[in-house]
C-alpha cells in the first residue's frame, strides 16, 4: 500500500499540487487574521483543496478507465485517491503550525477542530464528487469546476435571498457573513453539517461505484439506461445505500431551520410571532416585548425618523414595499436567526432591518439610511460597493452627535496627528482594516462635509462607485485635503487626548492577537459572571488577557475582583501595568480601579480618579456614573453599601430593599433614590417628578442632567409628552457637552409629533 501511494507521489501531477499547497500556506502566514491555525485560515484552504483535490482525481480516474477493473478494485482507487490528496493537506497544516512560533496561536486545538472539519471534510466531497462526474461526463474537469463554482455561489444565493447573514456549505463548510462580531462559529452546528457533507460523499461514492463500468459517456443514453438495468441487482446495495443517503439529505434540507442552517423571512416572522404595519413600516416582533399601546408609539417614532433621513437623502422610498423591520428581544435571538449577536444590519435589496429591542433607539435611524439610500446605490445590491461610503452617509444623515459630533472626533484625530490613510476608507477592503469607531466617526464626518459642500445631489452620483473625479471635479487626496482644513475650524477642545486614545487607538480584528479565541474567552466569562461565578470569570479573564492585553480582559478581570472583595488586588494589577500603556489611560480600567480606591477606603484617591474620568468626556454612561459614585462619597455612604449595589450581582429587587433598609439621612440621599429610580425603571412604579425634584437639590449638573433626562424618557415611555417635553427642556440647562443639546431638541420634536400622531 505505501508503494502504491508513493508512487502517486513521484507524479508530477502531485509534485506540482504539493507546491501550489506549500505557495499557498506560505503566502496565508504573511496574511493578519489568516496566519495562523484558525477558522479562517482553515475555511479559506477549502477552496483550492476543492480543485486540487477534484482534478487530481479526475485525472487519475481517466487513467484507470482504460484498465478493466472490478468493482472492489475500483473501492480501493477510491480509497488510494482520498489518502493521497488528504496526505497533501499536511503540507499546509505543519506550514501554519510551524508558524505558531512566529505568530500567536491561543487555541491550537480548536484550529485542528477546524482543519478536520473544513478542508479534511471538503476534500472528501470533492474526490467524492469528481469520480462521479469523471464517470458521467466526457469534459469531467471543466464540469468540475462548474458544479464547485455553482456550490459555492450558493452562498451568495442563501445570504442575498433570506435574511441571514451566514451560510452552511458543502465546499467552505461555512461562511459567518460580514459582522463585528469576533466570537468563533457553533461548532457543535458545524459538525452536524459536516455530518451531512459526509454523508453526500458516501452517496456519491456508492453512485460512481453502481456506474462505472456500466455508463460509458461515449454512449446514448439508452444503451446507458439499459447496463444499468442489467446491473441493478447485483447493484442494489449500492443503489440502496445512495438511496438511503439522498433520503437523509433530503430530511436534513427540509429541517434545515430546525436544525440553524438556514431561515426563511417565514421563519423568523413565526418565530417572533407578532407583526404590525404603518406608513412606510412592517414591524416584526416578539409578542412580550411591546404591549399594544408601545407598538403604536414605536410605529409612529419610526414615522418621524422616517421623515428626517427621506428629507436630508431627498427621497421618499414611494415606489417600493414597505420596510420590514425585525426587532429581536435580544443579541441571542438575533444571532440565531441571522447569524450575528453585536451587530445590527440592513439589507436595501430586501427592505430589511435587523436589530433588537435593546438597539432600537439607538441604532433604527443608522439602518433606515442604508434603505433610503438604496434608490442610488448599485444594481443588485442597492448599495455602495465601498463600505466607506456605505456607513460613512449612514453616520452623516443620521447625525447622531451625542457626546460630541464626528466632526469633532474626527478635528481630535487631526489634532492629534492621528488622521491618517483617510483614503483607505474608501477603497474596496480598506473600511474593514481600521478599527470600527475610527472607521464609522472619520468616513461619517467626510461624507457629511461633501454633502454640506456639494449637495445631496452629487454625492448621490458619488454613491455607487465611489468616482469622485467625475462627479466633484476632484481627486480624493484633493477633497481630503480640504476637508482637513476644514476641520481645523472645528471646536474640540473638550476632547481630551486620553480619550480619543481610548476611542480610536484600537485593532480592526485582522490586526488582533487570536480574537477569536480572546472574544470566546472573554464571552464565557462575562457568562460565568452573570451567573456570579467569579472565580471561574477571574480565570477566564486573566487567560483572556494573557492572550492579548485588551481592554475587555482586563476590565472584566478587574471587575470579578472587585466583585470577590479583592480589590485590594485591582490596585496592585494597575500598578504592574507599563508606564507606557494606554490601559493605564482607558476610561474603562480607571473607572473600576477607583471603584476599587473606594471599597479599599481610599476615598480621596478616588475622587480624585473619578473626576479626571469626568474630565475624559468619553461617554455619556462614562459621565453618569462618575457623577453616581462621587455622590456615593459626597453623602458618606458606606463602601459596603456600594459593594451590595454595584458588585455584589444582586437583582434589582434584593437592592431596592437594601436602599429601603437604609437609616437615617443616607435613607434619604441623592444617590440612594436615583439607584433607586434606576433600579425601578423596568416596573411601572417609581415616580421620575420625585426623582428630579430631589436631584435639584444637588450640586452636581451631571446628575441634574441625566435625572431630567431619565424622567424625559419615562414621562415618554407613560405617554406624559407635555412632562417629557418639560424634563428634556430642562435638562439642556446642565449638558455635560454643547453638543449634547441638539439630542435634546430632537428629543423634544419628537414629542410634539408623536403625541400629534396619537391623537
Amino acid at each position: 500500500m505505501n508503494s502504491i501511494i508513493g508512487a502517486y507521489f513521484k507524479t508530477g501531477r502531485i509534485q506540482i499540487a504539493a507546491l501550489i499547497y506549500f505557495l499557498i500556506a506560505g503566502a496565508l502566514t504573511q496574511v493578519p487574521l489568516f496566519n495562523y491555525l484558525g477558522f479562517e485560515f482553515s475555511a479559506l484552504l477549502t477552496i483550492p483543496a476543492s480543485f486540487i483535490s477534484g482534478i487530481l482525481s479526475i485525472q487519475f480516474l481517466r487513467i484507470h478507465q482504460t484498465k478493466p477493473l472490478a468493482q472492489r478494485t475500483w473501492f480501493l482507487i477510491v480509497l488510494d485517491y482520498l489518502r493521497v490528496n488528504l496526505l497533501l493537506l499536511i503540507i499546509p497544516f505543519v506550514i501554519i503550525s510551524l508558524n505558531a512560533f512566529a505568530v500567536k496561536n491561543c487555541a491550537y486545538g480548536k484550529g485542528v477542530l477546524y482543519f478536520l472539519l473544513l478542508p479534511v471534510v471538503t476534500t472528501i466531497f470533492s474526490v467524492s464528487l469528481a469520480i462521479v462526474i469523471g464517470v458521467l461526463f466526457k469534459n469531467a474537469k471543466t464540469i468540475f469546476v462548474v458544479v464547485v463554482m455553482a456550490i459555492l455561489s450558493h452562498i451568495v444565493f442563501v445570504t442575498y435571498n433570506q435574511s441571514q447573514l451566514f451560510a452552511y456549505n458543502f465546499i467552505l463548510g461555512f461562511f459567518p457573513g460580514i459582522t463585528y462580531d469576533e466570537t468563533s462559529t457553533d461548532l457543535t452546528a458545524l459538525a452536524i453539517y459536516r455530518e451531512f457533507t459526509l454523508i453526500a460523499a458516501a452517496m456519491l461514492i456508492a453512485l460512481f461505484l453502481a456506474l462505472i463500468g456500466k455508463y460509458n459517456f461515449r454512449r446514448r443514453i439508452s444503451e446507458n439506461i439499459s447496463s444499468l438495468k442489467k446491473w441493478s441487482k447485483k447493484d442494489r446495495i449500492l443503489w440502496g445505500v445512495f438511496i438511503f443517503c439522498l433520503l437523509v439529505l433530503a430530511t436534513g434540507h427540509i429541517l434545515r431551520d430546525t436544525m440553524g442552517f438556514e431561515f426563511s423571512s417565514a421563519d423568523i416572522q413565526e418565530g417572533l410571532g407578532r407583526r404590525s404595519e404603518s406608513d412606510h413600516f412592517i414591524i416584526v416582533y416578539h409578542a412580550e416585548d411591546y404591549s399594544a399601546g408601545e407598538m403604536k408609539v414605536l410605529k409612529i417614532e419610526s414615522e418621524f425618523h422616517f421623515q428626517r433621513i427621506a428629507d436630508v437623502l431627498k427621497t421618499k422610498n414611494a415606489d417600493k414595499k414597505k420596510i420590514t423591520v425585525y426587532i429581536y428581544p435580544n443579541g441571542t435571538w438575533k444571532q440565531k436567526y441571522i447569524g450575528t449577536n453585536n451587530t445590527n444590519i440592513a439589507k436595501p435589496w430586501k427592505q430589511e432591518i435587523h436589530l433588537t429591542k435593546g438597539t432600537f433607539r439607538s441604532t433604527f435611524r443608522h439602518e433606515l439610511v442604508h434603505i433610503l439610500a438604496s434608490d442610488y446605490g448599485l444594481p443588485l445590491i442597492h448599495a455602495s460597493s465601498r463600505m466607506g461610503l456605505n456607513e460613512g452617509l449612514a453616520v452623516a444623515a443620521d447625525w447622531d452627535a451625542g457626546i460630541f459630533s464626528p466632526h469633532q472626533f474626527a478635528a481630535a484625530l487631526l489634532r492629534e496627528n492621528a488622521l491618517e490613510n483617510v483614503e483607505g476608507l474608501f477603497s474596496l477592503t480598506g473600511f474593514a482594516k481600521q478599527s470600527s469607531t475610527f472607521a464609522y466617526l472619520v468616513s461619517g464626518s467626510f461624507c457629511r462635509y461633501l454633502i454640506d459642500r456639494f449637495g445631496i445631489e452629487r454625492f448621490q452620483r458619488v454613491f455607487g462607485n465611489g468616482n469622485f473625479m467625475v462627479h466633484f471635479g476632484e481627486s480624493l487626496e484633493s477633497l481630503v485635503k480640504d476637508w482637513k482644513a476644514f476641520l481645523k475650524t472645528v471646536d474640540a477642545t473638550e476632547i481630551p487626548q486620553e480619550t480619543v486614545k481610548a476611542l480610536f487607538f484600537q485593532q480592526s480584528i485582522f490586526f488582533k492577537t487570536c480574537p477569536r479565541e480572546v472574544a470566546d474567552q472573554n464571552q464565557r466569562a462575562i457568562q460565568a459572571m452573570r451567573a456570579k461565578n467569579y472565580t471561574l470569570a477571574e480565570n477566564e479573564f486573566s487567560a483572556s488577557y494573557a492572550n492579548a492585553p485588551t481592554v475587555s480582559a482586563l476590565r472584566g478581570l478587574f471587575q470579578s475582583l472587585n466583585s470577590q472583595h479583592k480589590s485590594n488586588h485591582v490596585t496592585e494589577e494597575y500598578s504592574k501595568l507599563p508606564i507606557t500603556s494606554s490601559l493605564r489611560t482607558n476610561p474603562a480600567i480607571l473607572l473600576i480601579l477607583a471603584d476599587a480606591y473606594f471599597m479599599n477606603h481610599q476615598k480621596q484617591e478616588a475622587l480624585s480618579l473619578y473626576q479626571k474620568i469626568r474630565e475624559m468626556n468619553f461617554s455619556e454612561s462614562y459621565i453618569e456614573a462618575t457623577a453616581i459614585r462621587k455622590q456615593f462619597i459626597l453623602d458618606s455612604i458606606d463602601s459596603n453599601i456600594f459593594y451590595s449595589l454595584m458588585y455584589s450581582g444582586l437583582v434589582d429587587s434584593a437592592k431596592l430593599k437594601i436602599i429601603d433598609n437604609i437609616s437615617g439621612n443616607q435613607h434619604n440621599s441623592v444617590v440612594m433614590q436615583y439607584l433607586k429610580a434606576i433600579y425601578e425603571s423596568s416596573h411601572n412604579d417609581w415616580n421620575a417628578e420625585v426623582l428630579t425634584n430631589l436631584v435639584m437639590e444637588t450640586t452636581s449638573n451631571d446628575l441634574k442632567y441625566f435625572a431630567l433626562v431619565r424622567a424625559g424618557r419615562r414621562f415618554y415611555e407613560l405617554n406624559y409628552f407635555q412632562d417629557a417635553k418639560r424634563s428634556f427642556w430642562n435638562a439642556k440647562n446642565y449638558i455635560p457637552t454643547t453638543t449634547m443639546s441638539k439630542y435634546l431638541e430632537e428629543q423634544i420634536e419628537l414629542c410634539d409629533f408623536v403625541s400629534v400622531n396619537m391623537e
